[in-house]
């Protein structure tokens, strides 16, 4: 919003002594020929002579407001109303209402400006300038009724909607904004401001396109308007049109070199281009023409960190400091290499450095709130964040890192919550999508868990580890035919992508179709011979396949490769499982656990391991803890079902399948087995063929081999 401060200078002639007079009008005639200082001196002798003239003090006071002394114009139109605080000297109280609001006096100036409205109550322009006053005490909501007002009493003022278009859109209504834009476009159609302003609000709404458009017409009104060429560059960004945004970026750093965020965004578009390396060599040749710009080595360091080479980033960062060393950023940004780098107390020190420097400065917040959350103080983690959040609304990242906290403490609505705002705040990241997703599924919102995912997989993101993590969690929520179509798309766009063919195959082995299975992970060992998630599913197939051997070999594989892996663990133990080796299983569950403690399924089978031992007591414990961490995982109470048949415990073991069932009443397995532990009591054969038909009717093939057996 701009600060709109205007003076008008009405001179009448007044009956004074003649000297007086003679030096008003000498006041008068500089003043019309902008020669401010000589009419303030010529108003000081006029003074001098009636000092109780209320109008040579307005007079003076307009003189001194026009050479930006705001101080001294509010002291003698104060001193004017003093004189004569009457609705003759209305326009002391509008100008200085005007003179308060250029001295960023705005609660003052909205004091005035309300005055001079009881004289004057349909004066519009006192309604504007107030709703600008209240504009930038950020009362948008005030300023918005305030242009509402001065819009009855003069319709045709362009700039009325324009403004209150501007005040909407402080407050996020841009759609009403927009609707203000038009209004105002329709009166005053060429200016270029107006259209900037309007591209905003539809950029805002991510409506791009629209956006794009009225950046180039404003572009077109006014070929020196920076701010339109670089915010069209964004919305190229956006929509993934980065020569485009490229282009733009290079042609506001053309029209101004300091712009701030340029070379950042620039940056970006040209690692999002899909070649960073062509980004470093641009900041190079830059450099190179002007090795005193700080900016340049930031910029330079983030390629390289997005190029990996952190040391290379940190080196560029810190002669980016050594230049300027009052940049928050900068440390923000090498704060942030050196966390990558998991150097925390380092990264730690330039992040609390970054906020000496600037306590504003949102991104070192939630930096810092990462690293307390690797240091596990997740109260000091929060805390960061929330300031975070209070200092930047529409930063989508510091919610979604506090949904991943929020998450962690199985607090799944309010991380719900967090993961609705980062969507949408941001819903071009895909990542948002997934992380509402999983915590979607584990809140038992299946259908939502599932449309997140196939945003998700329709994102046409390049991050492969991504699309990795949304293999994972689909399999964990059993959408194993969306899965096999999502990812059979994908390997069909990228066939040479081993870890696509690695999901694809995952979703084929739960499908049943093991041996096809089989021949999507040996094509992405063929690919990349290194890739653990390719051992691991093969070993699991085997398993499946009943090649113990083979199995085994394949996760070993995958456990050398990766020693932290807790799934190489988990699957091996399956391993020992089949071969009834439950110790050792339950040794490989304990490693598992060891690496990632939240793992709820490595509880849950470590449970049922001991069953076999017999190990009860402890059995009971582990599948408590799993149900804690997870109490509506219907599959966690079909495992502790079978265990209870594994110790003869049938009534127990109705009870578990009974609450399986109760939490998903449309999974077959657990109406099988509860039709199983009926058989196996062998007092209830009519409510297990009752199972075994529903099971049946879901499909499953084991419930129908069930019903010709027990049920003819």
């Amino acid at each position: 919003m701009r600060k709109l401060f205007i003076l008008f200078l009405f001179l009448p002639v007044f009956c004074l002594a003649q000297d007086a007079e003679t030096f008003i009008q000498q006041g008068n005639t500089k003043a019309g020929v902008k020669d401010n200082k000589g009419a303030i001196a010529a108003y000081t002798k006029a003074i001098a002579l009636a000092p109780g003239n209320a109008k040579i003090y307005f007079y003076r006071a307009n003189a001194y407001a026009n050479l930006s002394d705001y101080k001294l114009a509010i002291a003698d139109f104060s001193k004017s109303i003093s004189i004569d605080p009457s609705a003759n000297n209305m326009f002391s109280y509008y100008y200085r209402g005007n003179a308060n609001n250029g001295n960023g006096a705005y609660a003052d100036a909205v004091a005035d400006y309300t005055k001079a409205l009881t004289f004057e109550p349909k004066n519009a322009e006192l309604f504007q300038y107030r709703a600008n006053a209240k504009s930038n005490m950020k009362d948008y909501a005030g300023a918005i009724e305030d242009f509402t007002r001065a819009i009855a009493f003069n319709p045709k003022n362009p700039a009325l909607f324009m403004y209150r278009g501007v005040a909407k859109a402080n407050i996020n209504d841009n759609k009403g904004a927009i609707a203000d834009y038009d209004l105002a476009a329709k009166l005053d159609p060429g200016n270029a401001d107006l259209i900037f302003y309007r591209a905003n609000s539809k950029g805002n709404m991510g409506d791009y396109r629209a956006a794009i458009a009225d950046y180039t017409r404003a572009i077109g009104l006014n070929r020196k308007n920076t701010d339109a060429v670089f915010y069209r560059g964004n919305a190229y960004a956006n929509l993934k049109e980065y020569p485009l945004a490229i282009a733009d970026y290079k042609t506001t750093i053309a029209l101004e070199p300091k712009k701030a965020n340029v070379y950042k965004y620039l940056a970006n578009a040209l690692a999002n281009n899909g070649d960073n390396k062509a980004a470093l060599a641009y900041f190079s040749e830059l450099i190179k023409g002007d090795p005193k710009n700080a900016a340049l080595y930031q910029y330079s360091g983030l390629v390289k960190v997005n190029l990996n080479d952190k040391v290379g980033a940190i080196e560029d960062f810190d002669k980016s400091i050594e230049l300027d060393g009052d940049n928050s950023d900068v440390f923000q940004n090498r704060g942030d290499a050196k966390f990558s780098m998991k150097l925390y107390a380092d990264a730690m020190d330039d992040v609390d450095h970054a906020i000496e420097l600037d306590e504003n400065n949102s991104f070192a917040y939630v930096t810092r709130g990462n690293i307390h959350l690797k240091m596990n103080d997740t109260l000091a983690a929060i805390a960061d964040l929330n300031k975070a959040i209070a200092l930047n609304q529409r930063n989508d990242y510091p919610y979604a890192i506090r949904g991943d906290i929020k998450a962690m403490q199985k607090n799944f609505s309010a991380a719900l919550a967090d993961y609705n705002t980062a969507v949408e705040l941001n819903p071009g990241n895909p990542d948002n999508f997934l992380k509402r997703g999983n915590a979607r599924l584990r809140n038992g919102d299946r259908p939502g868990a599932l449309n997140d995912f196939k945003r998700v997989g329709e994102s046409n993101s390049k991050d492969t580890s991504m699309y990795v993590r949304l293999g994972q969690s689909m399999i964990k929520g059993k959408f194993y035919a969306e899965s096999l179509a999502m990812f059979d798309g994908l390997v069909k766009k990228e066939p040479q992508n081993a870890n696509f063919l690695v999901q694809r195959g995952a979703a084929k082995e739960n499908l049943g179709n093991v041996l096809d299975a089989m021949v999507d992970y040996n094509a992405a060992l063929k690919i990349d011979t290194g890739l653990v998630e390719a051992y691991q599913n093969r070993g699991s197939g085997k398993i499946k396949l009943k090649d113990y051997e083979g199995a085994l070999k394949d996760l070993n594989t995958a456990i050398k490769k990766r020693e932290n892996d807790d799934e190489a663990y988990f699957v091996r133990a399956s391993v020992k499982m089949a071969l009834k080796d439950y110790e050792g299983a339950v040794d490989d569950y304990n490693s598992t656990l060891f690496i990632n403690l939240d793992n709820v399924k490595a509880f849950a089978a470590r449970a049922y391991a001991k069953s076999f031992i017999p190990d009860a007591e402890r059995m009971v414990d582990d599948f408590n803890y799993a149900l804690m961490l997870e109490p509506k995982n219907e599959d966690i109470y079909n495992l502790w079902g079978d265990a209870e048949i594994n110790l003869k415990n049938y009534n127990a073991a109705l009870k578990n399948y009974n609450q399986a069932i109760a939490l998903n009443p449309k999974a077959p397995l657990s109406f099988f087995k509860r039709g199983t532990v009926k058989i196996l009591m062998n007092n209830d054969k009519a409510g297990a063929c009752t199972d075994f038909t529903a099971a049946a009717a879901m499909g499953s093939r084991e419930a129908k081999e069930s019903l010709a057996t027990y049920c003819k």
